[in-house]
């Protein structure tokens, strides 16, 4: 089965009852040069969740039509910094507003073409911080983290009952990824 593979700088390993713990063990501590990516892309549906596993962690996780081209964040087509307790979402390695507090868990949800960043422990429980259309195709998971030693769990899940309104099969997300 397909997964998350390391870049530099980076250990991933998977975590009981699914997904992969990703973590910087090497690099300079601050500088974005550890990297993961997903081995295959995802199409369809789907919900992609990030959990932070450390205090005043600092990394950013999301979806990249081309990934592994560098180990920082510009290549990111849409992406989440979790960073000191709050989310910010950046688009091809540019901030876009908002920013807001997101608990140590964060989400980015594909449903047809729209992609929906959410902060917080379950998107069906906060408003999307922001809206894209024009999201289809196939993707990859893409990652980068600063802090030395900083570690963030990452897992894809299918879309269920918060689904923004639109029928979705319930079950397994057939991608290769977390378990």
């Amino acid at each position: 089965m397909a997964g998350i593979v390391a870049g530099a700088n980076t250990l991933v390993a998977p975590m009981p009852g699914g997904g992969w713990r990703i973590e910087k063990i090497g690099g300079v501590d601050g500088a974005y040069d550890a990297a993961a990516a997903s081995a295959v892309a995802i199409t369809g549906d789907f919900a992609l969740r990030a959990v932070d596993l450390g205090e005043s962690n600092s990394f950013l996780f999301g979806l990249s039509e081309a990934p592994g081209g560098n180990d920082g964040f510009a290549e990111m087509r849409f992406a989440l910094w979790l960073y000191q307790g709050e989310a910010y979402v950046f688009e091809n390695g540019v901030h876009i507003p908002p920013r807001l507090p997101n608990g140590g868990t964060a989400w980015i949800t594909r449903i047809g073409d729209v992609v929906r960043y959410h902060a917080g422990a379950r998107p069906d429980e906060a408003a999307p911080m922001r809206s894209v259309t024009g999201a289809g195709g196939a993707l990859w998971f893409d990652a980068t983290i600063g802090k030395l030693g900083g570690a963030f769990g990452a897992r894809f899940e299918a879309p269920g009952a918060w689904s923004h309104g639109r029928a979705t099969a319930q079950g397994a997300l057939a991608i290769g990824i977390g378990g």
